[in-house]
């Protein structure tokens, strides 16, 4: 049973092209999701931001 679950994790480990491009895809979520995070934060603490964005002062 062992070298079958060797077996299988040698060809399951090889370079997979699909792997990098996860890794790739999920960084730059990631990467989005704090862009927005930050961007949201300064939008609704920053009165300066929010008045050059919205035209209005922040309340």
């Amino acid at each position: 049973m062992n070298q079958n679950f060797q077996a299988i994790v040698q060809g399951t480990a090889k370079d997979n092209p699909s792997t990098d491009q996860t890794f790739l895809l999920g960084g730059a979520l990631i990467f989005f999701n704090v862009f927005v995070m930050l961007f949201v934060g300064f939008y609704w603490m920053n009165p300066v931001m929010h008045e050059f964005i919205s035209g209005r002062p922040l309340l």
